[in-house]
């Protein structure tokens, strides 16, 4: 049994390990102690929430972010990298850009690889479209349906058939 780094006498339950860049730094510390250094998770009442232990860490991890990504901001919003990193939350869209290769590298740390190999969503591929540019793909559906009829080509006509229904319910 370890006993906590802090004050030496109660059996340590809070193991804290954070690597950064590549140096690997542990802390073992009593539920007492924890929660002195901000660290509460609950385990004194026997309630424990992932969230209150990620919140609470994420303090530890700012001090070991590198001075130009301290100062790094958001072109849209304003929103430095440090508090990204300290919330885990993105303010706007610009963000994406505006943290592009931050954000690779940490799905490339976190994932493995920065590029998506899962399955993809049925009908994430399609584009939402305009009213108007909806009308006209429309309207050109229908023109290709009468051709198919006219050629009898039935298959196509059911195809474009469907299209048109999806189309007309705000799927394409």
């Amino acid at each position: 049994m370890k006993l906590c780094e802090e004050c030496r006498k109660e059996a340590a339950a809070v193991f804290l390990k954070l690597a950064v860049n590549n140096k690997i730094t542990e802390m073992h510390l009593c539920p007492a102690c924890a929660a002195k250094k901000g660290m509460g998770f609950g385990l004194e009442t026997g309630a424990f929430n992932i969230g209150d232990i990620v919140g609470n860490m994420s303090g530890y991890f700012k001090d070991f972010l590198p001075p130009e990504k301290k100062t790094l901001r958001c072109r849209g919003c304003g929103l430095k990298y440090a508090d990204f990193k300290e919330s885990g939350r993105l303010g706007c869209p610009d963000c994406y850009s505006s943290f592009e290769a931050q954000l690779v590298e940490l799905m490339a740390r976190i994932h493995g690889s920065a590029q998506h190999t899962g399955r993809a969503y049925a009908g994430g591929a399609e584009l939402k479209l305009s009213k108007a540019e909806a009308a006209r793909r429309l309207e050109q559906l229908r023109a290709e349906l009468n051709e198919a009829v006219s050629r009898e080509d039935f298959e196509a006509a059911a195809r474009l058939r469907d299209a048109m229904k999806r189309l007309g319910n705000g799927h394409a």
